[in-house]
């Protein structure tokens, strides 16, 4: 099997990966909330949100120029700037009152603009939704370390936010591994590469992505519905992993863990490429980064 390694170096400068959130929020004068907008550089959305107790609807990344939604529970002022130093800022700009506090997945998407720094590309729209590096990368093995020790009786309330992050990493690892799975076991393809990772892109398009592979794949969880040939990919891949089927489905349970179904495929929207820039659209959940490798030419 052809493999490709992604030597695309996104972000040497955070200008060189903005990225603006996109989301339908009803700004309403009576609202109790108070709407800001949150523009960073080399800072992770957690570092702001948690210093000022703010709720946001998604995570940006921190090596990266990014604009994004949060709420307050209290006016902070009408604008907050911060220079940390020549290379970290923050500000928070006051942009209306909300009846509600925004909360995870409240946006439709991002629109990123990333610099193409002379890599060649290929004309294509979609790609395989696989979660990437950033979600999985020192997270996934602490997930399986967790599931492994997991004693009787604790529940997710009872683990930390990052050690309920860790787990859900674990559950996207496994999320590719199945469908990667799958995939090679019905198309043709190649791998691209990046550090310790590899991702299966198949030789295909979009229309006959369209009609001939499933929508939706499972992410695992106890109410999770399987199709028989998912949980037969899965059981084989947690027999790898060190794991039971049914015994892992049953701590996912002990920890109330339901599950999910994510596509499998996708396409950007408004793509654009002007001067030394590509743009384009995602909806939430995705990976502009998986995307470039799907569209990424070895140099050449």
């Amino acid at each position: 099997m052809e493999k490709i390694i992604f030597r695309w170096n996104l972000k040497e400068r955070p200008e060189d990966f903005i990225v603006k959130e996109v989301a339908d929020l009803p700004v309403d004068e009576n609202g109790k909330f108070y709407l800001y907008i949150l523009i960073k550089r080399n800072l992770n959305t957690k570092e702001i949100t948690n210093r000022y107790k703010l709720r946001y609807a998604g995570l940006k990344d921190k090596n990266a120029l990014t604009f994004q939604y949060v709420s307050s529970d209290r006016f902070l002022g009408e604008i907050i700037k911060e220079k940390i130093d020549d290379k970290t800022f923050y500000i928070l700009q006051y942009a209306g009152n909300l009846k509600k506090r925004i909360k995870i997945g409240q946006l439709k998407g991002n629109k990123f603009s990333i610099k193409l720094k002379g890599n060649k590309i290929k004309d294509q729209i979609w790609f395989i939704n696989y979660f990437d590096i950033q979600r999985l990368e020192r997270n996934f093995e602490k997930g399986r370390k967790l599931l492994k020790n997991l004693p009787e009786g604790i529940k997710w309330k009872d683990l930390s936010w990052l050690e309920n992050f860790y787990i859900d990493a674990y559950l996207s690892f496994l999320w590719n591994k199945s469908l990667m799975n799958f995939l090679m076991e019905n198309f043709d393809g190649y791998k691209i590469k990046e550090k310790s990772f590899g991702f299966f892109i198949p030789y295909t398009d979009y229309e006959y992505l369209m009609g001939n592979i499933p929508k939706f794949w499972s992410i695992a969880g106890y109410k999770v519905k399987m199709k028989d040939f998912e949980r037969k990919i899965y059981r084989k891949i947690l027999i790898e992993e060190g794991f039971d089927f049914d015994t892992f489905i049953q701590k996912l349970k002990q920890l109330k863990i339901k599950g999910d179904y994510r596509k499998t495929f996708l396409k950007a929207d408004n793509l654009k490429i002007s001067q030394d820039r590509i743009e384009f659209f995602l909806p939430k959940g995705s990976y502009a980064t998986m995307f470039l490798k799907h569209i990424y030419l070895e140099n050449q």
